[in-house]
This record gives C-alpha cells, sequence and structure tokens, in this order.
C-alpha cells in the first residue's frame, strides 16, 4: 500500500505563521498564483515540454480530467503525476529558463499589489505549484508577497516526488490556512483563484465575509455562478481578466460598503 504522505500540524502551522508575520499589514488578500496571479505553470510547461498519448494528445489533459471531472485522482497525485512527466522531459534549469522568455503575469496585477499595499493590505500566496519554480518567477516579474507553496524532492536532475504543504489528497488545504490567518487575527478581505483547487479558499474566505476573486473563467468562476449561496451570494464574488476590474469592488469593501 502507498504511503499516505502529509505533514503534521506542528510543522504546517508554525511555516504558515512565520509567513503571515512577513506581511506588512494584518488585513489580507489571499491568493492562488498558476491560473490567478500569472499563466499556470505546469499547463504551458506540459504543453511546450509533456509527452503526448498515442493519438497525439497531452498526457497532462487526461490527469487534469481525472481530477477536476472524473474525481479519479486526488489534486496531490495529478500534480505530482504532471511534475513527473515533465521533469522526465526536461530539467528544472532548462524549464525556468524557457518560462524567463514564455511566461505571462495576468494583466494588472503589479498597480493591484500597489493599490493594497497603498491601504494597508497585504497579499499572500498558497499555491499548490513548486516553490522552485515559483521563486524563480517571483524574481523574473518583479512581483514580491510572502508564499506557501509544495516542493520538489529531487535528486540532482531526478524527480523523486512532490513533498505537499499538507498532504497527498488536497496538496494545500486552502480554506485551513483562511480560517487559521483570521485566529491568529488577521482580516482577510478577499482571496483570488481560478480553479477547482481553489474551492476551499473561496468558501472559507466568503465565511469570514471576504471577497472571491475568480480569475479567468478556469472553474471558479463557474463553480460561484452555481453556488452563489456558498460564496456569499452575488455580490459575494466577482469574476475578471484583469485585477483592474477587482479594483471597484475591493475598494468598497475597504470603504465598508
Amino acid at each position: 500500500m502507498k504511503e499516505h504522505r502529509h505533514r503534521e500540524a506542528n510543522i504546517w502551522q508554525p511555516e504558515w505563521t512565520n509567513t503571515l508575520a512577513q506581511c506588512r499589514h494584518k488585513r489580507l488578500v489571499i491568493v492562488d498564483l498558476d491560473g490567478t496571479i500569472w499563466d499556470d505553470l505546469l499547463v504551458v510547461l506540459n504543453e511546450a515540454f509533456g509527452p503526448v498519448d498515442a493519438s497525439g494528445d497531452k498526457i497532462w489533459r487526461q490527469y487534469d480530467r481525472a481530477f477536476k471531472v472524473l474525481g479519479t485522482m486526488t489534486n496531490g497525485a495529478h500534480l505530482e503525476a504532471e511534475y513527473r512527466d515533465l521533469l522526465t522531459a526536461s530539467t528544472l534549469e532548462n524549464i525556468v529558463a524557457w518560462l524567463k522568455v514564455n511566461h505571462r503575469l495576468v494583466p494588472g496585477i503589479h498597480d493591484f499589489i500597489k493599490l493594497l499595499d497603498e491601504h494597508d493590505v497585504s497579499i499572500v500566496a498558497v499555491s499548490n505549484g513548486a516553490y522552485q519554480i515559483a521563486d524563480e518567477m517571483f524574481a523574473h516579474h518583479g512581483v514580491s508577497m510572502p508564499r506557501v507553496c509544495n516542493s520538489l524532492n529531487m535528486d540532482g536532475d531526478t524527480f523523486n516526488a512532490l513533498d505537499f504543504f499538507h498532504d497527498e489528497h488536497e496538496g494545500i488545504r486552502k480554506g485551513d490556512l483562511v480560517a487559521m490567518a483570521v485566529e491568529l487575527g488577521y482580516e482577510v478581505i478577499a482571496c483570488a483563484g481560478d480553479s477547482k483547487g481553489d474551492l476551499s479558499l473561496a468558501t472559507d474566505t466568503a465565511k469570514v465575509g471576504g471577497l472571491v476573486i475568480a480569475v479567468n473563467k478556469n472553474g471558479l468562476s463557474a463553480w460561484c455562478e452555481a453556488n452563489q449561496d456558498q460564496v456569499g451570494g452575488p455580490d459575494g464574488w466577482i469574476a475578471i481578466s484583469d485585477y483592474a476590474e477587482a479594483v471597484p469592488a475591493i475598494m468598497s469593501r475597504l470603504k465598508g460598503n
């Protein structure tokens, strides 16, 4: 039987506490990274480097469907499978170099981060991506925010496993991080995500009165539309493709409207 991989609370809770301590402000916007702040790293990389099946279709799409549609793979399992294929096809060094030429931010994110800081709000990332790649992209794009991510377990250029922030089922239990931030005295005024992996982030943010920002119609926006009772009703969430579109709703929240 496959060993269940998870981190005990006495490991991840101090790490999250330390991450929050890096925030300048006690009001937070908690965000996903892939598909939310920038292009989905695994998607663009597997489209460029990943293997294909006998019919010529990209294999990563099978993993994605197994998790998001069929429910036959966990979030952690489908992520690990995609990283394994990717790092078998290329090296970490090569894919980072490729990303620095081809990877793109979601429009408006620099101004959005600046606006939040000017109004005493910090942005913090909770991502199921690997920090070894995410940190390179932060530096490349000139984006700075505290973050927690999963981790590539590597032996030189050989990929061994994806080490999960929480466990192999969800990778990161984003809703738990929202709840813990509130318990520690932070105010979560909003979150941003794009897909099925951000549902707990959205619902737990809504529970504490925060705005849900669904980015680029990659699954989260459709879910919010169909489940408005779980995200604070029609005024509890917005769909955007440019962070400039989120400014009116955020400013309304900050003004207490």
